[in-house]
């Protein structure tokens, strides 16, 4: 009897121990408040001025909502097994409609490194979230993190769009991921979304299409140093790739407008869930932060550019640079603020330029460790083009933030 019981009890403590060897995290965001904005654009000869406002229930205004599930697993001689599952949340549908951020599955070896496969964060993405000021906050006013309203990359995008300045997510891709080493740690990415299609016949929904290889790829390189106390120092450049052939006259891919298929767009901010069309979309960010104590300092600089694979005369171009601070004013307040400016051009043979500005502030009051409320402001503006209007909008937002 007693031997028995010595066995279950053995096999039980084993069982404990195995299962305590891998775990599963459910984390995620809510951010529900009200938001506000007021938009004023002029035509470029200003012979006409026009202006928008709108203020209503909002989600996602300092953080995007999303629930996710996090798992690792010790398969021992220092190897681990990790994914990560996430998903957007909406409050604001009548029914659950969520969009995949991320899922990937890996494998983390001590002394080496990790790799992981499946739909991810850019590397861009990864290292601007906590070197930027306002930490990719959904409000207007940062030029460097354009996903309110800000400039534009073609003709079509007058107001700006999410991902203006870089692509947030690709699917299909690999991370190779380096050990830190002397304060260094790089990453690479590779993206191949398509499996390569050649279209030999000019059939339906394709009509103009001539045929040709169709694909769509891109690879990425990133270096992170953090080895002197309170100053880390980061860059990335990425390469993304568009090809899908289609009929066009040569006057058509140099003006950079009318065609009938096949219109140059850029990687979109989900990526290719968002494919770019027929472009060379190369992005780069650069940042540094050092912790002052009573502040954190940030520096930050964007560069993309998105060329015709048709021509290299038609392309859209844009960078921007920004500095800021982030500071806790009291124990429980934190504070906020941002400025900078840049430029873009625009698709065309011409390719018509403009000068960007913006400026944002913000403050959060903490309830707890993973409760806050928030209120932020922000303005951006454009300058007039030959092709586009000029345009300036404010934007505002308070509300409550739940991390778990």
């Amino acid at each position: 009897m007693k031997k028995s019981l010595f066995a279950l009890a053995a096999v039980t403590a084993f069982a404990g121990a195995a299962q305590a060897q891998s775990s599963v995290t459910v984390y995620g965001v809510l951010d529900v408040g009200y938001v506000g904005a007021n938009q004023r654009a002029a035509a470029p000869n200003a012979t006409a001025i026009k202006g928008t406002s709108s203020s209503f229930q909002s989600q996602g205004s300092e953080s995007t909502n999303r629930i996710g599930f996090r798992g690792t697993e010790d398969l021992g001689g220092g190897m681990t097994a990790n994914f990560v599952f996430e998903s957007s949340l909406n409050t604001s549908a009548a029914v659950w409609a969520p969009g995949i951020r991320q899922g990937w599955a890996g494998l983390t070896q001590k002394g080496m490194g990790a790799v992981r496969i499946g739909t991810q964060n850019s590397l861009i993405w990864q290292l601007a979230a906590p070197m930027t000021t306002g930490q990719l906050n959904n409000i207007a006013g940062s030029v460097v993190n354009a996903t309110a309203v800000n400039a534009p990359l073609t003709n079509d995008n007058v107001n700006g769009s999410s991902g203006v300045a870089f692509t947030n997510r690709t699917q299909r891709t690999i991370q190779l991921d380096s050990e830190r080493m002397a304060g260094f740690q790089a990453k690479a990415m590779y993206v191949m979304n398509n499996v390569n299609t050649t279209q030999t016949t000019a059939t339906a929904p394709t009509v103009g299409y001539t045929g040709g290889e169709n694909n769509q790829n891109g690879w990425g390189l990133s270096l992170d140093y953090t080895g002197v106390p309170k100053l880390r120092v980061a860059a990335a450049y990425t390469a993304l790739n568009a090809d899908n052939p289609y009929t066009a006259t040569q006057a058509q891919v140099n003006a950079g407008t009318g065609y009938a298929v096949g219109t140059p767009t850029p990687v979109g901010g989900d990526g290719f869930a968002q494919a770019g069309t027929n472009v060379k979309d190369n992005q780069m960010f650069a940042a540094a932060m050092y912790d002052f104590g009573i502040l954190t300092a940030y520096a930050n600089y964007v560069n993309r550019k998105i060329t015709s694979q048709q021509t290299s005369n038609v392309y859209g171009k844009r960078s921007a640079q920004e500095i800021g601070v982030r500071s806790y004013i009291t124990p429980k307040v934190e504070g906020w603020a941002s400025v900078g400016n840049g430029r873009y051009s625009i698709y065309g043979a011409s390719a018509p330029t403009a000068n960007i500005f913006g400026y944002q502030l913000g403050a959060n009051y903490w309830l707890s460790k993973r409760t806050n409320l928030y209120a932020i402001y922000g303005q951006v503006g454009t300058t007039a083009t030959s092709a586009n209007s000029a345009l300036n909008t404010n934007n505002y937002a308070a509300g409550v933030r739940h991390t778990f």
